[in-house]
């Protein structure tokens, strides 16, 4: 028997990249302090898949202040959908809820976004306009420092949260838009738009180089896809494109939106969304159907399919109509969950054609894909973190 040393570097990178894609996402932090060939397996493709596949099919519920329910509410709900004789179904235990209502001196929170459980928040009201990142699991939380840039109309500010898989960085990003009048005749023309950083583990804000004249809009927040944030934005001439946001060098880019878009549509009920590994967008402006198209390709405009069809039948389900549906995972058995409005999630089947309604909650709230993990934020420095 040989008494050389072995380690982990030694397995077979099969082995390692099974071994490295059913640790917790958030441990994955120290890979890069550990070895510059295990950083290279997880940004291998294998890697994505495998970390894919054994990711929970849960989501995260922010119930807010609703004017149905009249009263002040700001719950965090925890679903995972489950298959019951080939028929989905959520498991909600009411003993992990969290009612920050409890914890946080501000009426509502907006969710901005889950990454390897930690989870964005936005609250804004007047001139106030504050964002917390929260790991539900561990119960802490900290408030990032005010940004520049007052969220004053006509000037607009939106947010996205999301992770630079090669430097292993969370960030959130807040995009400032300042409108641009015409100096004769005092008509908006256009949006100028800047992107301003904050790191975690940095503690302090930083803008980006170069600005892009494109509106973003306050509502919608930035899609997390293979180390960019995304968004639906229009140009000078209300064309509509998607804007990336690259969180390793900090730059914008901008490629042509899926197909199907006219100025006519007012209001848009177009979404980003994230189809697997590919961007979509969801589209419900016509009268007869509504569609997800799909990018298989990242950045090839060539590559937009039409990937779902729901056609809108007035005695069965009129209510598709006219608003404005959000995306939110694709299960393991290829079913796709959406967000109609911020009512209700429903279930679309593929190959039955079929559609399911959950009320999961009474009043208004939003969601995202969501998986848990203990990791602390008091593993970041800089941060101050409170325990709630």
């Amino acid at each position: 028997m040989s008494n050389e040393a072995t380690s982990l570097e030694d397995l077979p990178s099969s082995i390692l990249l099974q071994i490295l894609s059913t640790s917790p996402p958030t441990t994955l932090l120290y890979v890069k302090s550990v070895s510059k060939s295990f950083l290279n397996l997880t940004l291998d493709s294998q890697f994505t898949n495998l970390s894919r596949s054994t990711s929970p099919a849960s989501i995260i519920i922010n119930q807010f202040n609703s004017i149905r329910t009249a009263s002040r509410t700001n719950i965090l709900k925890f679903l995972k959908f489950v298959v019951d004789n080939s028929n989905h179904s959520y498991c909600h235990d009411p003993n992990f809820d969290l009612d920050l209502q409890l914890y946080f001196p501000v009426d509502t929170f907006w969710l901005v976004g889950s990454v390897h459980g930690f989870v964005s928040f936005n609250y804004f009201f007047g001139d106030v306009d504050s964002i917390y990142i929260l790991n539900p699991t561990a119960r802490e939380y900290i408030i990032l420092p005010e940004a520049h840039g007052v969220r004053k109309w006509p000037n607009l500010v939106t947010y996205g949260f999301g992770f630079d898989p090669v430097r292993f960085e969370y960030k959130v990003v807040r995009i400032y838009q300042e409108e641009i009048r015409d100096d004769d005749t005092n008509v908006s023309r256009y949006y100028k738009s800047e992107a301003q950083v904050y790191t975690i583990g940095k503690g302090c804000w930083t803008s980006s180089v170069g600005h892009v004249m494109f509106c973003f809009g306050c509502r919608a927040y930035g899609v997390n896809l293979y180390g960019k944030l995304h968004w639906l934005v229009s140009d000078a001439n209300r064309n509509e494109l998607i804007c990336s946001f690259n969180l390793e060098n900090e730059l914008f880019e901008s490629f042509p939106t899926a197909p199907g878009y006219t100025e006519e549509n007012c209001p848009n009920l177009r979404s980003l969304g994230v189809f697997g590994r590919c961007l979509c967008v969801c589209d419900n402006n016509a009268d007869s159907h509504f569609e997800v198209w799909v990018m298989k390709e990242y950045g090839a405009i060539s590559s937009w399919v039409k990937e779902i069809v729901i056609n809108i039948i007035p005695e069965c389900n009129n209510w598709l109509c006219y608003e404005m549906i959000y995306l939110l995972k694709v299960l393991e058995d290829g079913e796709v969950l959406f967000l109609w409005r911020d009512d209700f999630l429903f279930l679309y089947h593929p190959v039955k054609k079929t559609l399911k309604k959950f009320d999961v909650c009474e009043g208004n709230f939003l969601a995202s894909a969501h998986i848990s993990s203990s990791f602390s934020l008091k593993n970041f420095e800089a941060e101050v973190v409170n325990v709630f």
